[in-house]
């Protein structure tokens, strides 16, 4: 990179400026590829970026990013470019913004929808403290549909406050943007404003005749402050609305921030983007390189996924028992991610994407379902979490039956702690009467979605993003089992089940047989494990959660005295999933180890007593089978 310090871009003319913007696209793209990342966003984001830097101070002035996944640039121009090959790894730098990064990140932002409130809160403290500079907060269409971005905007509106809001408007969150609010934003793109605007820009330019940029905009900003500002939604809120801009145009966007900068209320600057921008393979397939997988750079192909994974299972499964003329499927800008495509296409009536509003789509099943339907919730276990209260008060207290898929439930790799599904199992707990599902492999899977949609109370069915593997251990009905013995005992569920069976093999090693007991529902405990855990001397409950706060403490509130191996620190980073489970010591060898420490402080170790006799192999079974592609 020629220029790593936005300071330096104050003295670039316009032509250094669009020739930096091309060699940026072409860093991202040689610096992601190789793990993936957010691309398409990240490209159209690119003259926006350096507009905000040649315009506004970034030593000064606090930029805030809502998401953030669209960051790249700005991390480039705050002096973090040599570390963006390692982006999204373990040790490297947060796909989103980070605080503890860099001081130019002001806030986390990995969920839509907070960057107005935010960014509101923010130039209120700096009114009362005196701190100097201006507020900005970058906002895409897709958070727009987000309720907690309305409540913000009402605030911002009425407090008259300098706050510049940037509208980044790419029509997409991950997939196609849906409600009425993307329909009024297309409106105002297919206005004649927006070609208004931009022969504007092009012939102010012109006539200017200017021999540089800072002669330019000063020449147009006079002429454009009083231009084109509509009586839109924003203005009835007290906002001033500018646009729409191109956004991937320097000309327009340099001209659109000195216009936004020269007033002292709320602006709105719209700006058209378009996702991928300058990548022709991340313009054809947008909901692709939204987060995209490693590719190749020449032809933007990615690798083939060949192994089935818990979406590709549920999504599978959705479509089939998609013939149930009752069951309906819900998400919140989630189709392609949470693996509704099947479902959406084949039973357009059924299918219902709310954009990002988690709270509202649970309010919406809650509704479905009192009317004799079997409503299919499927979201990220991270963004349910934002519905905590809608689940209690409209889901639990009228004991509705709606059924909650949770896709990226525990450790997520790539995204870091904004997106850890580690509390699910916690909060799932705190809804009365409420089933939890979950299913370690595809027939457990399958079995768990039937049980849940064919019952009549609140259900959670949670599972990792992660591929299948079969788990091959012996087949009790509700749970598998595994063991050389009975000196410690370990209760695991979901995915745990093959790490925990698998540290058999390694506490053997160390003196110590033990069993473990494998669980496809954590609530209601299956049939018979209350009984066989009674007296076991050392249980161990090896989950994929909050350490204490997940199945361990279900247990000890039925009377067992149990130990927690669950995540100590749910705030975990970046890594791959194997990564991530070493280092939370949830591998097979990080298990055996945190046991057999404790244990040796145990010692003599004393068979418990228990009336349940399983076979007991030399070894341990395989367990893990790959599934063929």
């Amino acid at each position: 990179m020629q220029i790593q310090d936005y300071q330096n871009l104050k003295q670039c003319d316009l032509k250094s400026l669009k020739n930096l913007a091309q060699e940026i696209r072409s860093f991202i793209l040689e610096s992601v590829h190789k793990q993936g990342g957010h691309v398409a966003s990240n490209l159209g984001m690119v003259e926006i970026t350096l507009g905000i830097a040649q315009v506004f101070d970034l030593d000064q002035d606090a930029v805030i990013f809502d998401t953030s996944h669209q960051s790249y640039t700005y991390k480039l121009l705050t002096r973090r470019s040599e570390d963006l090959p390692t982006i999204r790894t373990l040790g490297g730098l947060s796909g989103f913004t980070d605080p503890v990064e860099s001081t130019y990140d002001k806030y986390y932002a990995g969920h839509a929808g907070t960057g107005l409130s935010l960014a509101y809160g923010e130039a209120m403290a700096r009114k009362l403290k005196g701190v100097p500079g201006r507020v900005l907060v970058v906002v895409g269409d897709g958070a727009l549909t987000n309720g907690i971005s309305y409540e913000g905007l009402n605030n911002i509106g009425a407090s008259g406050l300098p706050i510049v809001i940037i509208l980044n408007d790419n029509e997409h969150s991950i997939s196609k943007n849906v409600g009425a609010m993307a329909a009024y934003l297309a409106k105002l793109r297919s206005s004649g404003t927006y070609k208004s605007m931009k022969n504007f820009v092009t012939s102010t330019l012109r006539k200017a005749g200017a021999k540089n940029i800072e002669e330019a905009l000063e020449k147009a900003k006079l002429a454009l402050k009083e231009a084109f500002q509509l009586d839109t939604f924003f203005e009835k809120l007290g906002i001033v609305y500018l646009g729409p801009f191109d956004g991937n145009d320097l000309e327009s966007v340099l001209i659109a921030l000195e216009i936004a900068q020269s007033f002292d209320k709320p602006t709105v600057v719209h700006f058209l983007t378009r996702k991928g921008a300058g990548y022709e393979p991340a313009e054809k397939s947008p909901v692709a390189f939204h987060s995209a997988a490693p590719f190749n750079i020449r032809t933007g192909e990615m690798k083939p996924e060949t192994s089935r994974t818990f979406t590709k299972a549920f999504g599978d499964f959705m479509a089939e028992i998609g013939k149930d003329t009752d069951v309906v499927a819900l998400t919140a800008a989630m189709t392609d991610g949470t693996g509704l495509s099947q479902f959406a296409e084949r039973y357009p009536d059924r299918f219902i994407d709310v954009g990002i509003a988690e709270e509202h789509v649970v309010l919406t099943a809650s509704a479905m379902s009192s009317h004799g339907l079997k409503p299919v919730v499927a979201v990220y276990s991270t963004f349910l979490q934002r519905s905590y209260d809608q689940l209690l008060h409209d889901i639990a207290l009228p004991k509705k039956h709606v059924v909650f898929a949770l896709d990226r439930a525990g450790l997520v790799p790539s995204d870091g702690p904004t997106h850890q599904g580690l509390w699910d199992i916690a909060y799932a707990l705190h809804v009365p009467n409420s089933r939890i599902y979950t299913p370690f492999d595809e027939e457990s899977l399958v079995r768990s979605l039937r049980e849940a949609l064919e019952c009549d109370v609140p259900c959670f069915v949670r599972y990792p993003k992660a591929v299948l593997t079969q788990v091959e251990l012996e087949n009790h009905g509700s749970f598998v089992y595994a063991g050389f013995g009975q000196d410690v005992t370990l209760v695991a569920y979901g995915p745990m089940v093959i790490q925990a069976a698998d540290a058999l093999n390694h506490l053997k090693n160390y003196g110590i047989m033990g069993e473990v007991f494998g669980l496809w529902q954590v609530r209601p405990l299956p049939d018979g494990l209350w009984e066989h855990l009674q007296g076991k001397r050392s249980i161990y409950v090896v989950e994929e959660g909050i350490k204490d706060y997940g199945a361990a403490a279900f247990l000890r509130s039925l009377g067992l005295e149990v130990y927690s191996l669950g995540v100590a620190d749910p705030f975990v980073p970046a890594g791959t999933r194997e990564q991530l489970l070493r280092l939370c010591h949830l591998d097979a060898e990080g298990i055996a180890k945190r046991i057999t420490r404790r244990e040796l402080l145990r010692r003599p170790l004393k068979q418990a007593k228990t009336g349940f006799s399983p076979s007991e192999p030399s070894v341990v079974p395989s367990l893990v089978r790959k599934r063929p592609s």
